[in-house]
C-alpha cells in the first residue's frame, strides 16, 4: 500500500500535467454520470433523434442522403444543416444502442473526454508546459456552460467538432514540429470531419493559425508550417461550401432583422454575455433575456472592455513592460477566433441568438489564460488553495447545470426562471408537465396563464389554443389566428385545419400554403394536402402528400393520404402498391381496404 502510494506520488511529480488531466476526467465522469440513466428532452431531440427515420436506418441510401442530398425534403428530416459526420454518429448509436438513450448519452460523455485528452496533447505539442496544459484542461473540463453540450443528446455535433478539432490540432502540431507527412494527411481529414460535425468547428481549425504565431517554440521552419496551414485551410474551405449552401437555403443564417438590437450592440453585448458566462456569474439555462430584450448595460460594458483587453493581448506586440506570456496570447486568440462565428459579426444567427453551447471551444482560451496566471503564483499553498476553490465551485455549478437536463419539465422550469419573457419556454414547460408529470388541466392552465402574463408570444398562444380546443373552440380559434398572424408556422397549419372544419376552404388553403412554406415538415405539408384535396386542388394535394411521405415513409397515414390523392388525379392503378403495407394497420386497416377496393374498381373502368 505504502509502496503503491509512493509510486503514484512519483508519477504525479514526474508529470503533474498528466495527473491534472486524469483528475479532470475523473471529475467529469462523476459530474455527468447521472446522464447515463436519462432519455430525451422536448428540445430538438424528438425531431433530430427519436423521429429521425434516416439515422435509424443503417443503409447506404441513408448515407447517400446524409452526404449528397442538399435540398430535397429528406434534408429537412436531418435538420436544415449539412452535418453528415453528426448524422453518421447518431446512426451508429442506433445500430449499437437502439432506443436505449442512456447509450447515446454515454457516447456524448466519451466524446467529451476524448476532446479533453486530444486538446491537452495538442497544447503540449504546441509547446505549452504540460503542467499549464493540464491545469487549463482541468478548469475547462469543469466549466458549467459545457453541460448543455454533454447532457443534451442533440448537441452531439458540438462534441464531435471539439474532439475532431483537437485531433486536427494535435496532428498539425506534430507535423510542424518535424513529423511525417502522414500527420498532415490526418490533420486534413479530421479538419473536413470537424466542419461536417458542426460548422463553427471551422473556426477551431482557423485558430491554429493564431497558435502558430503565438507559440513558435516547436516550429521547425516557417515553410513547413505554411504548407501545413495551407493544406488544412484549403480542405476546410471546400468542406464548408455545402454547409453554407444548406444553411443559407434554410435561413439558419442571414440578415439581422430578427435581432432585438442593432448589429454593433449585439456584437458587443453578446461578447459581454459570454464573458460573464465564462466567469460563472449566472445560473445556466437554455434561454436568457438577451435573446428577447437585447444586451444589458452590463453586457455592453463588459463586452467592450473585455474585447479591447483580449485584442490587446492577442495583437499588440510586446515592448517594454508589455510582454504577455505566450500561453496568455494563445488563450486570447482561441477565445477571439472561437467567438467570431457566434458573435453576429459576420453572419447574424437567426434560429438561436445565444446559447451556452456556443462557448464550448472559446472557453478553452479563457481557461488557458487562467491556468497561465495561476501557474505563476509563486507560493504553492495559495496557488493550490485558489485552484481548489475554483475546481470545487465549477464542479458544483456543472453538476447543477447538467441536473436541469434530467427531464423536459426541469429543463423548461429553469428556462422560465432565467428568462420569464420567453413564451416558447412557458409553452414547452406546460407541455412537459402534462406529458411527463401527468399534471391536470388546472395546473397546465396556471402555467400557461403565468406565461401569458409575461409574454404574448405566438408559440405560447398556440399552446393555449390547443389546450382550450376541447373546452372553448371559439376562443381557441381566435388565439390560433393570433398565433398564426404572429408568425408561428405550426399555428398557421392548425388554423387551416380549423377553418376547413368550419367550411372556410379558401381561407384554409391560404393559411395551409403559408404554413407549408414557413415550415417544411410532415405536419405542415400533410395539412396542405388535406386542405388542397378538400378545395378540389388534387394536383397540389398530391404534391404535398408526396412530400409528407418522403418525410415520414413509415406512416400509414401518409400512405393513405397519398392513395386518396392518386385516386383523385385519376391514377387509380398506383394506389394499391402504396397502400399494401398498411392493409392490416390496427387503426387505418379498414379504411385502407375500402380505398384499395375503390381503386381496383376505378382501374377496371
Amino acid at each position: 500500500m505504502t509502496r503503491g502510494l509512493a509510486a503514484v506520488r512519483a508519477r504525479i511529480e514526474r508529470d503533474p500535467g498528466g495527473a491534472l488531466l486524469v483528475l479532470a476526467i475523473g471529475l467529469v465522469v462523476a459530474i455527468y454520470a447521472p446522464t447515463l440513466g436519462r432519455g430525451l428532452v422536448n428540445l430538438d431531440d424528438p425531431w433530430l433523434v427519436a423521429d429521425n427515420w434516416i439515422v435509424q436506418d443503417a443503409s447506404w441510401a441513408s448515407v447517400r442522403t446524409m452526404f449528397f442530398d442538399l435540398s430535397s425534403p429528406r434534408r429537412f428530416v436531418l435538420t436544415p444543416e449539412y452535418l453528415p459526420v453528426r448524422d453518421l454518429s447518431v446512426m451508429l448509436d442506433f445500430a449499437v444502442w437502439g432506443t436505449w438513450y442512456g447509450g447515446h448519452h454515454l457516447t456524448n460523455l466519451v466524446l467529451y473526454v476524448a476532446g479533453l485528452v486530444l486538446w491537452f496533447e495538442a497544447l503540449a505539442a504546441f509547446g505549452i508546459e504540460r503542467r499549464v496544459a493540464g491545469l487549463c484542461v482541468l478548469l475547462w473540463a469543469l466549466h458549467p456552460t459545457h453541460a448543455e453540450s454533454v447532457a443534451w443528446v442533440s448537441e452531439r455535433k458540438g462534441l464531435l467538432a471539439l474532439a475532431l478539432a483537437g485531433s486536427t490540432a494535435l496532428a498539425y502540431a506534430r507535423f510542424r514540429a518535424g513529423g511525417r507527412a502522414a500527420w498532415l494527411g490526418l490533420a486534413a481529414v479530421t479538419a473536413v470531419c470537424t466542419v461536417w460535425g458542426k460548422a463553427p468547428g471551422a473556426f477551431a481549425i482557423a485558430a491554429l493559425a493564431g497558435l502558430e504565431l503565438t507559440l513558435p517554440a516547436r516550429r521547425v521552419r516557417w515553410r513547413r508550417s505554411l504548407v501545413g496551414l495551407g493544406v488544412i485551410g484549403a480542405v476546410g474551405v471546400v468542406a464548408f461550401v455545402p454547409v453554407l449552401m444548406v444553411a443559407r437555403e434554410a435561413a439558419v443564417v442571414g440578415d439581422a432583422s430578427g435581432a432585438p438590437a442593432g448589429r454593433l450592440a449585439m456584437v458587443i453585448g453578446v461578447h459581454g454575455f459570454y464573458l460573464r458566462a465564462a466567469l460563472m456569474t449566472a445560473r445556466n439555462a437554455v434561454s436568457y433575456p438577451l435573446s428577447l430584450d437585447g444586451p444589458s448595460a452590463l453586457d455592453l460594458v463588459v463586452g467592450a472592455a473585455g474585447l479591447a483587453a483580449l485584442l490587446a493581448v492577442a495583437l499588440v506586440p510586446g515592448r517594454g513592460w508589455w510582454r504577455p506570456p505566450a500561453e496568455v496570447r494563445a488563450g486570447a486568440v482561441i477565445w477571439l477566433v472561437g467567438w467570431v462565428p457566434v458573435s453576429h459579426l459576420i453572419l447574424p444567427l437567426k434560429m438561436v441568438l445565444i446559447a451556452d453551447r456556443y462557448v464550448l471551444f472559446p472557453s478553452l482560451g479563457l481557461a488557458l489564460i487562467a491556468a497561465a496566471g495561476l501557474a505563476r503564483i509563486p507560493r504553492p499553498l495559495p496557488r493550490r488553495a485558489l485552484v481548489g476553490a475554483i475546481v470545487v465551485a465549477a464542479s458544483l455549478r456543472s453538476f447543477d447545470a447538467q441536473g436541469s437536463w434530467r427531464a423536459s419539465h426541469t429543463l423548461w422550469a429553469r428556462a422560465t426562471e432565467a428568462s420569464p419573457r420567453d413564451g416558447r419556454a412557458w409553452a414547452s414547460y406546460a407541455e412537459a408537465i402534462e406529458r411527463e408529470l401527468g399534471a391536470g388541466p388546472e395546473v397546465v392552465q396556471a402555467v400557461l396563464s403565468e406565461g401569458l402574463r409575461h409574454a404574448r408570444a405566438p408559440r405560447l398562444l398556440l399552446q393555449q389554443a390547443l389546450f382550450l380546443l376541447r373546452r372553448d373552440r371559439v376562443q381557441a380559434r381566435a388565439l390560433m389566428r393570433e398565433a398564426a398572424e404572429g408568425g408561428d408556422s405550426m399555428a398557421m397549419s392548425n388554423l387551416a385545419l380549423l377553418q376547413l372544419e368550419d367550411g372556410e376552404t379558401a381561407e384554409a388553403l391560404r393559411w395551409a400554403r403559408t404554413g407549408a412554406t414557413f415550415r417544411r415538415n410532415a405536419h405542415a405539408v400533410r395539412t396542405l394536402g388535406k386542405v388542397a384535396l378538400a378545395a378540389n386542388e388534387p394536383v397540389e394535394a398530391l404534391a404535398a402528400f408526396e412530400q409528407a411521405f418522403i418525410l415520414e415513409p413509415r406512416s400509414c397515414t401518409n400512405r393513405f393520404n397519398l392513395g386518396l390523392a392518386l385516386l383523385a388525379v385519376g391514377r387509380a392503378a398506383e394506389v394499391e402498391a402504396h397502400l399494401a403495407p398498411c392493409v392490416d394497420d390496427p387503426q387505418l386497416g379498414g379504411r385502407v381496404r375500402q380505398l384499395v377496393a375503390q381503386a381496383r374498381a376505378g382501374a377496371r373502368r
